[in-house]
């Protein structure tokens, strides 16, 4: 059964739990967000309602999305078939989002169905990994900060890398409706991978700092450290 939730004071409390795990102050995060203290204090509070683009900039900070962030409070689908009636949507007066891919260890895409509605252009957010989006219906306007903005239309895409900052709202119409695709920043696989590539570097340097074995002795000489960081 499709699960319509909204923001409330639930939403607060998981969010300070979240925030806690990942050992941040309030202070701390309202700046690496950019809003104000008095603001994470209330909406964890339960006394203020986040719109979910606010929301999103709080979790991006500490590591995760809007999908993990709510499809915590019901088990994950299972099986590679994924049927509408069994995915998650959230809304707000500015936007909705129906999550396509459940947060799952063994899927790494944030999948999502979005509609945004008319009235709203956002701030800019910078996400950790690659995002892409494809426009389904309606008039999207796409700005990267630093550039013009550009008008999409239904059947374009746009391909945003990394760290770029991006936003992008209702041009025309009631709403603009668009499938997008992001690589989860935490997930389980890339973090096996990233220490995979640690200990192979590691590997290869000490190999290459090994003296050369020949019948004189030689003079020991330390390869330069060239860990790699994801």
């Amino acid at each position: 059964m499709n699960t319509h939730q909204t923001l409330n004071a639930e939403t607060g409390r998981k969010l300070r739990a979240l925030r806690l795990r990942a050992h941040w102050s309030m202070r701390e995060l309202a700046r690496q967000a950019g809003v104000a203290v008095s603001y994470v204090s209330n909406l964890e509070a339960g006394r203020l309602s986040a719109t979910l683009a606010s929301l999103r900039k709080l979790l991006v900070v500490l590591g995760s999305d809007i999908g993990p962030f709510f499809s915590l409070e019901q088990p994950a689908t299972e099986g590679w078939v994924l049927r509408r009636q069994q995915m998650q949507t959230t809304s707000d007066a500015g936007r909705s989002y129906t999550f396509i891919l459940p947060a799952r260890a063994d899927i790494r895409l944030i999948m999502m169905d979005e509609e945004l509605f008319a009235g709203e252009q956002p701030e800019f957010e910078t996400l950790d990994g690659d995002l892409a989006g494809y426009v389904l219906s309606g008039e999207l306007v796409l700005e990267f900060e630093g550039e013009q903005p550009q008008i999409l239309q239904a059947g374009d895409a746009f391909y945003a890398s990394a760290l770029r900052p991006v936003r992008g709202w209702c041009g025309s119409g009631k709403s603009v409706r668009l499938v997008t695709v992001a690589m989860q920043r935490n997930h389980p696989r890339r973090r096996e991978r990233s220490t995979a590539e640690r200990a192979a570097s590691k590997t290869s340097v000490g190999r290459a700092s090994a003296p050369a074995q020949t019948g004189r002795k030689s003079k020991s000489h330390l390869g330069s450290s060239n860990k790699h960081s994801r």
